[in-house]
């Protein structure tokens, strides 16, 4: 198994600076696991430190032959190392000379020549010890020998080796499955995707993610730095520390910089009167839109990412000012946005590439690959950009920042498909599937992420929030009344929703129950009186009686996780076309079918209510067409006809 090992190290193994030191510490007598511990990548196995040890060994004498130093091959391949512990025990590591056991032990002189030998002989038996003093030789040799191995051998990693050429087979494997296949690959999963980059690397976990990420550090005069993102959770890092440096590029709009004369400073439409913001530029005049009209996180992000969007565009694509964008610019940007990602690249006529836009979903706006589209915009989401930068612009017109709006002159490109309702009804679970989910539930292992997952699904099943309630919601905001016609309480959830409007939504005794179960297990009292108002009714794992909110793209891909487990078990059973559509599901399909079920037994009025639609409009979807009960009747009279 050794041999195996050792053929395994060297076949294509590259030797480094951190392999020596090892190898030194462990010849000066540090133990094998400490040594390993300090200056190794791998994790603390003492069968891999030690193959990982007689690697080093069998590499360095194959040099010294190569080089015709048969005598530095012999002296390599001694059995030396650390003394046994016995004798450690026993002897100390080194003797001092006799000049400084004089100047220690007899500073006035007081003792002869050979009374002080006899004293120091005493002190330090092993001056004496022949076999000692020529094992302590042999060790000084060998590390004398490193010295000119080290420049012969020793080589910095670089961005383009394999992981392979320097972490152990098991470890090069797993970060090879995960798609790391280079050091290069390595640090850019790091700069990516930040401290918990190896969540997708198979049985790799938080510690050796820790020792990868200290041996690329040790390395980052040939490698480069890493930011501080892989070095620390970003929760636990001041914000100033997640904004990239500010340039002119594709960049979060924190950190983009466009050419002064690109700035606004001087736009075509700017307004001709006083105007009533303290902003010289776009992006102040940005900034002071935010402040005013986005009044909760939710809609700040939806209204920072469409403003962000077009001032990228506007500057990097159409090479002009947010305020200087004219009729036709805005219709070619509603043209752009209907194209990306859609269009062959063959017949993209852009100035930019497509790929140059587009990130994988929730990459994080510190990453260097963040890039403001995440795929091709679905009709209503180009509706709703259109919806949101045009109010941007009448605001701007109203406080007498710019002249005129020119998205008034244009037409959301794809407004007449809103009126189906296809959309909403297929994008809702069955009676059956609904079941199924509930079941599947109840197969989980029983952990602290799936008791938050008994909450969550008939919380969000029941209330039919949006992703942004639900992680909002708090306890402080429940609160019971008798019923009026039999014994008992009703509870209700006061939701801010959309337009910063205020709901009140039942929240049914089961839903109570599992709430209940849930805040027991994070440590916290079952009665939700008894806590204290601003705990989360939806909390993070770390810490069972955390009060931090949760963030919605975490929620978001719990839920998509288990979604996806309950496809593939429904795959299993042969259960295809279920499998299909369940895997896609979203969060927001919990609120599509606690709309659709509802229109079952429920009046319109209440489902608007429940739902916090501004319109009843809006409601109606889920009750103007029935294509399940079309089916049925057409099924059975034709099959009666044909009979």
């Amino acid at each position: 198994m050794a041999n195996q090992a050792l053929i395994a190290f060297s076949s294509h193994r590259k030797i480094g600076r951190n392999h020596l030191a090892f190898y030194r510490a462990w010849l000066q007598g540090l133990d094998l696991k400490v040594a390993a511990d300090r200056y190794l990548e791998s994790s603390l196995d003492l069968r891999l430190a030690r193959a990982t040890l007689g690697w080093i060994q069998e590499t360095l004498a194959m040099a010294a032959r190569r080089h015709g130093k048969h005598a530095l091959v012999r002296l390599l391949r001694l059995p030396l190392g650390p003394p046994p512990p016995e004798a450690s025990a026993q002897q100390p590591a080194a003797a001092p000379s006799l000049e400084a056991f004089r100047a220690a032990a007899d500073p006035d002189g007081f003792y002869s020549e050979a009374e002080l030998t006899v004293l120091f002989l005493d002190a330090y038996p092993q001056s004496h010890d022949k076999q000692a003093r020529h094992r302590a030789r042999l060790i000084e040799r060998q590390l004398a020998a490193l010295v000119w191995l080290e420049d012969l051998l020793a080589t910095d990693p670089q961005l383009q080796d394999s992981v392979a050429a320097w972490f152990d087979d098991r470890l090069a494997a797993r970060l090879i499955l995960a798609g790391i296949g280079t050091l290069g690959d390595l640090q850019g999963r790091i700069r990516t995707h930040g401290y918990r980059w190896w969540v997708t690397v198979p049985r790799l976990g938080e510690k050796g993610a820790a020792r990868l990420v200290a041996w690329l550090t040790r390395h980052e005069s040939s490698l480069g730095t890493l930011p501080a993102q892989g070095h620390a959770p970003q929760r636990s890092m001041p914000a100033t520390a997640l904004i990239r440096p500010a340039i002119t590029a594709i960049m979060p709009l924190e950190s983009f910089v466009p050419p002064a004369a690109l700035d606004g400073s001087r736009g075509v439409n700017r307004g001709s009167g006083r105007c009533q913001l303290d902003a010289e530029n776009d992006y102040q005049a940005i900034q002071a839109w935010l402040k005013a009209r986005a009044l909760s996180p939710h809609t700040e992000r939806a209204y920072r990412r469409e403003a962000e969007r077009l001032l990228l565009w506007a500057v990097l694509e159409r090479a002009q000012a947010l305020s200087s964008l004219t009729i036709d610019d805005v219709t070619a940007y509603r043209d752009w946005l209907g194209g990306l990602a859609r269009t062959p690249p063959e017949r993209w006529t852009w100035r930019i590439a497509q790929a140059e836009w587009l990130a994988s979903r929730s990459t994080p706006r510190w990453s260097p690959s963040w890039r403001p589209f995440e795929g091709a915009l679905a009709s209503r989401s180009q509706v709703h950009a259109y919806t949101i930068l045009k109010s941007l612009f009448e605001w701007l017109c109203k406080v007498r920042y710019l002249e005129s709006n020119p998205w008034e002159a244009v037409s959301a490109r794809y407004a007449g498909t809103l009126s189906s309702p296809s959309f909403e009804v297929s994008h809702a679970f069955t009676r059956s599937q609904w079941r199924y989910l509930i079941g599947h539930l109840g197969t989980l292992p029983d952990d602290d992420a799936t008791h938050r997952m008994r909450f969550v699904l008939p919380f969000a099943y029941a209330t039919g929030l949006r992703l942004a309630e639900l992680v909002d919601a708090r306890l402080g905001r429940l609160c019971s009344m008798p019923l009026k016609d039999e014994l008992g309480v009703r509870w209700m959830l006061k939701v801010l929703g959309k337009g910063n409007r205020w709901r009140s939504v039942p929240m049914p005794a089961v839903v109570m129950d599992a709430l209940r179960v849930y805040l027991t297990r994070r440590g916290l009292d079952a009665d939700p009186a008894a806590n204290a108002p601003d705990t989360p009714l939806v909390a993070p794992l770390a810490g069972r009686a955390n009060l931090k909110s949760l963030n919605p793209s975490t929620l978001y891909k719990a839920l998509r996780g288990f979604f996806k487990s309950a496809a593939v078990s429904l795959d299993q059973q042969g259960l295809r076309e279920d499998a299909l559509k369940i895997e896609q599901a979203t969060t927001h399909w919990l609120r599509h079918t606690r709309g659709s079920h509802s229109a079952e037994t429920m009046p319109l009025n209440l489902i608007q209510r429940l739902l916090g639609h501004a319109s009843v409009a809006t409601t109606g979807i889920y009750t103007s067409s029935d294509d399940e009960s079309l089916y049925l009747a057409l099924n059975e009279g034709v099959a009666s006809a044909l009979d």
